[in-house]
């Protein structure tokens, strides 16, 4: 074990993230494809807040009551404000498919990562913890070591206990190191493109090939809410 070793593997993790977000940053973010999705977003987030700051609290209502009258203009309301959300919801989507190619790319560009170091450092103890960690822990620390049951049973083998192989370095610095790179030197979506999955399924073309299945959407966007 050195204290060279584990460094290289963070800043191998670490300058990999950066090179990640600068390529994403350059060839994708300052694009003008992205920067038009992006105003094209916040414009209908602006209409979207606007129609609904403005629409009247009994636009939303229903009432055996009302008159003819007042139940074409709830209709009229209520299909306004459904087209707009379907804007805000599209443009969403745009945005959001800007940054998944980016992150794909940059997840099968860590497993390559792992792959290459992992046979590096194959069968080598990187790092000994100051404990002896407990028996379902010791199964990812020594995962990837050349021991045996019996050597980690005799008591000359203290030391293989508190044994770390590669994998749980290469893990504590992706939980850790490229969290907050990724965190400070990334370009994030906006707050309403920032959803994932969700953001894709929240379209008026999703929800419809929903239905097409049979799929309850306001059942499924209900579990939706409540699961994230």
């Amino acid at each position: 074990m050195t204290v060279h070793d584990i460094l290289r593997i963070a800043a191998t993790v670490t300058v990999t993230q950066v090179t990640t977000d600068f390529l994403a940053r350059r060839f994708v973010f300052n694009q003008e494809s992205y920067q038009r999705a992006l105003s094209t977003f916040d414009r209908a987030k602006l209409k979207r807040d606007k129609t609904l700051a403005t629409t009247p609290p009994q636009a939303t209502a229903t009432s055996s009551a009302v008159s003819k009258t007042s139940a074409k203009a709830l209709e009229k309301n209520a299909k306004k404000i459904q087209r707009v959300q379907n804007d805000f919801s599209d443009a969403a989507a745009a945005v959001a498919q800007k940054h998944t190619p980016s992150s794909f790319l940059t997840s099968i560009l860590f497993l390559i990562l792992y792959r290459v170091l992992s046979t590096e450092y194959s069968g080598k103890v990187v790092a000994v913890l100051p404990f002896e960690p407990w028996r379902i822990v010791r199964r990812i620390t020594i995962k990837g070591l050349d021991i045996s049951a019996d050597d980690l049973s005799s008591s000359d083998y203290t030391d293989l206990n508190r044994s770390c192989s590669f994998l749980f370095v290469y893990m504590l610095c992706t939980l850790s190191l490229k969290f907050v790179t990724h965190k400070i030197c990334a370009v994030h979506p906006p707050k309403g493109a920032d959803k994932g999955v969700s953001t894709f399924l929240d379209t008026a073309k999703s929800q419809r090939l929903l239905k097409s299945f049979g799929v309850d959407t306001e059942e499924f966007n209900e579990v939706r809410k409540a699961v994230f």
